[in-house]
């Protein structure tokens, strides 16, 4: 598969030539991508070249809160050769952030999954491998805290890893907050087990002997764009945060175990993901364990 840079990326966009206010009055008239419901997004056609998304901040409002996703778009696309989206243009309207980004034309990975050869699916998982060696390759310093990257400093956390009882969790100021949040559902989900005291399931902690690193924690075939070159591309980054290693494969397990979220049942899809993303079967262990404490509320 291509590893460049198309050149539309690095082109001008269709739309730098209208001023701000010209750009919110198109939001007006632009036509919605997915129908209005639950886990459908606000994403509307703006130009024959750009779409927008409509983000919200959840922690603060006015001049200081931040387009989180469009953050993460921008440092993958200085840092990586990872084919996301190129964000164009950031506006703060209405109490909502509008991200105007390039329009990936294609197949989503789920739609074409079906009609590809067993080697062209095995190809795409070399690929996606490459892509998630890129994302780790983008580590945190010892000062960043985990989550979402942001100038605001430590953030909430959204994503199955946190469970559904709260929208989200955090912020974790530090990456021994993150773990004492985690080791402390865990005595949580032992309780609720009924685990003895002396048993070794107690004894067993979160790991976070690895840097935190950038991760996507949605990596399901929806997400994943084929374009005509054959050019595999990564969208929707809401939840991509400063995560320990293993996050990705504990979440790409999750999401493709549904077939309402990643678009198929295929169980050849499944069995790559280890390949994709690394074996980390005892951390996933571990957390499928604790997901009692982080499904339910309990204390």
């Amino acid at each position: 598969m291509p590893e460049k840079r198309p050149q539309t990326s690095m082109d001008s966009s269709d739309l730098d030539h209208l001023s701000d206010d010209a750009l919110l009055d198109v939001l007006c008239d632009a036509p919605r991508l997915f129908p209005s419901g639950y886990r459908c997004p606000d994403i509307r056609k703006t130009t024959p070249n750009t779409v927008v998304k409509r983000c919200i901040d959840v922690e603060i409002d006015g001049p200081n809160a931040d387009a989180i996703e469009a953050n993460v778009l921008n440092l993958l696309f200085a840092e990586t050769t990872i084919p996301v989206p190129r964000v164009r243009r950031v506006l703060f309207d209405g109490g909502y952030f509008w991200i105007f980004m390039d329009y990936i034309p294609g197949q989503t990975l789920a739609q074409a999954w079906p009609t590809l050869s067993t080697w062209k699916k095995i190809c795409i998982a070399f690929t996606l491998r490459r892509y998630v060696r890129q994302l780790r390759g983008l580590k945190a310093s010892a000062t960043t805290p985990p989550g979402p990257p942001s100038i605001q400093g430590p953030r909430f956390c959204e994503s199955p890893m946190f469970g559904t009882v709260l929208s989200h969790r955090g912020p974790f100021a530090s990456y021994t907050e993150l773990s004492g949040f985690f080791n402390e559902r865990h005595q949580v989900a032992e309780r609720l087990i009924g685990t003895p005291e002396d048993d070794p399931h107690r004894k067993e902690h979160f790991d976070d002997s690895e840097p935190l690193v950038l991760t996507h924690q949605d990596l399901n075939l929806r997400n994943m764009i084929i374009d005509k070159d054959g050019r595999l591309w990564i969208i929707d980054w809401a939840w991509a945060g400063y995560y320990p290693v293993w996050f990705e494969y504990t979440t790409m397990q999750f999401q493709n175990k549904m077939e309402h979220i990643s678009g198929t049942n295929d169980l050849f899809w499944k069995q790559l993901i280890p390949f994709i993303c690394g074996p980390y079967f005892k951390q996933e262990r571990w957390w499928k364990r604790i997901a009692r404490s982080l499904y339910v509320y309990v204390h």
